[in-house]
C-alpha cells in the first residue's frame, strides 16, 4: 500500500512516498530534490545526506557546491556551464548544473503517484516528474521533456544521485561495458582527461592493478569520475552493499537514455563516501562537449521526449 504525506526535511516543507520498503522524501520548491530515499527494513539512508539543520539554499545560476550538494537533482540542460551553440539560443549561458534544481517545481497529489512540473527560465520547456511505487521494493520515475517552441532543443538530462557507500561495496555494470573515460581525476590516479580504460580492471602506470567494480575505503581519500564509452548495451546498473546485503539497483530506457557516468568520492572531497550513479541523455557533463561527440538527445519542436527511471532496493546480494 503507497502512503503519500506532508513532511518536513530540515527546514523545508517536504512531501513524501512511503510504500512497505522504501520511504522517498522530495522537496517541491527546491528542484523536486529526492532528498531521502530509506530502505525501512533496515532503517538505512541510500543518499548522502549533508550535515546541519538548516538546508543551504542556492539561488537561480548559483554554485551547485555552495548549495545543500546531497540527495538526488535532476540535472538539465547541462550539467557542467557551457553555452547553448544551436540557434536561436546560441550563446546563452547554461547554469551550473543546469536550470531545474534550483527553481520551484509545481506539484500535486494524484491517486498513488506525487506528479511534479517546472518550466525552463533561458530555455522554452516544461519539464514533468511522477513518481509512484512500481512494486513494494521499486519506486519508479517517469519524466517528460516537452518543447515549447518551434525549434529543435538539445539536451543533457543526468540523473544526478549521489548515494551512500559502505566499505566492500561494488558497482555492477551490465556484460556489454568495455571501456571507460576518464574525466576527473584530482589526483591522476584515473589518468588524465580523456584516458581510456577498460571495464572493469586494469593494471595502472605504477604496476597496481585496479578494479573498478568494487570501492574502495574511505581512508583512501580518492575522487574522480568516468563516463561509460559510447552508447550503454543494457539500461542497468547496480550497487551492492555486501555488508548490509542490500542491492540497490537502476533501470532506464537505453534507447532514450542511452550513456552512464559514475563519480566516486572514497573521501578526496568534503570527506565525504558515496558515489553519484548518473544515467544520462549526453555525455561528458557539458552540452556542447557532448556535441562534438555527437552524444547528445534533441527534442524536436513541439514535441516531447520521455523516459523514466526505476530505482529497486531488495535484499541480498546474490543476485
Amino acid at each position: 500500500m503507497t502512503h503519500i504525506h506532508p513532511s518536513h526535511y530540515k527546514d523545508q516543507e517536504a512531501v513524501s512516498i512511503e510504500s512497505e520498503k522504501i520511504a522517498a522524501q522530495f522537496l517541491p520548491s527546491i528542484g523536486a530534490k529526492m532528498c531521502s530515499l530509506v530502505y525501512k527494513p533496515l532503517g538505512f539512508e541510500l543518499l548522502v545526506q549533508s550535515p546541519g539543520s538548516r538546508y543551504l539554499l542556492q539561488p537561480y545560476d548559483g554554485s551547485y557546491v555552495a548549495g545543500e550538494c546531497s540527495g538526488f537533482d535532476d540535472m538539465l540542460p547541462s550539467i557542467d556551464i557551457c553555452y547553448y551553440e544551436g540557434y536561436p539560443w546560441q550563446g546563452t549561458r547554461i547554469p551550473d548544473h543546469g536550470e531545474v534544481w534550483s527553481i520551484p517545481w509545481e506539484h500535486a497529489i494524484e491517486g498513488d503517484q506525487i506528479t511534479f512540473a517546472t518550466y525552463g527560465v533561458r530555455f522554452p520547456y516544461r519539464l514533468e516528474k511522477w513518481v509512484r511505487f512500481a512494486g513494494e521494493d521499486s519506486l519508479r520515475l517517469d519524466y517528460r521533456l516537452t518543447n515549447l517552441s518551434p525549434f529543435d532543443f538539445d539536451f543533457m538530462w543526468a540523473a544526478h544521485a549521489m548515494f551512500n557507500l559502505e566499505e566492500g561495496s561494488e558497482l555492477v555494470l551490465p556484460a556489454g561495458v568495455e571501456k571507460i573515460v576518464s574525466v576527473m581525476s584530482p589526483s591522476g590516479a584515473l589518468g588524465r582527461y580523456g584516458d581510456e580504460f577498460p571495464w572493469p580492471a586494469f593494471r595502472l602506470a605504477d604496476g597496481r592493478q585496479r578494479d573498478l567494480r568494487f570501492l574502495r575505503p574511505q581512508a583512501s581519500g580518492e575522487f574522480e569520475k568516468y563516463v561509460v564509452k559510447g552508447r550503454m548495451s543494457e539500461g542497468r546498473c547496480a550497487l551492492k552493499y555486501h555488508r548490509s546485503n542490500v542491492t540497490l539497483s537502476l533501470s532506464f530506457p537505453v534507447e532514450k537514455v542511452p550513456y552512464l557516468a559514475v563519480l566516486s568520492n572514497e573521501g578526496g572531497w568534503r570527506d565525504m563516501y558515496g558515489i553519484f550513479i548518473e544515467p544520462t541523455t549526453a555525455s561528458f557533463d557539458r552540452l556542447d562537449v557532448a556535441r562534438l561527440h555527437n552524444e547528445y538527445s534533441t527534442v524536436k519542436a513541439r514535441s516531447t521526449y520521455e523516459w523514466y527511471l526505476t530505482i529497486g532496493i531488495t535484499a541480498g546480494t546474490d543476485r
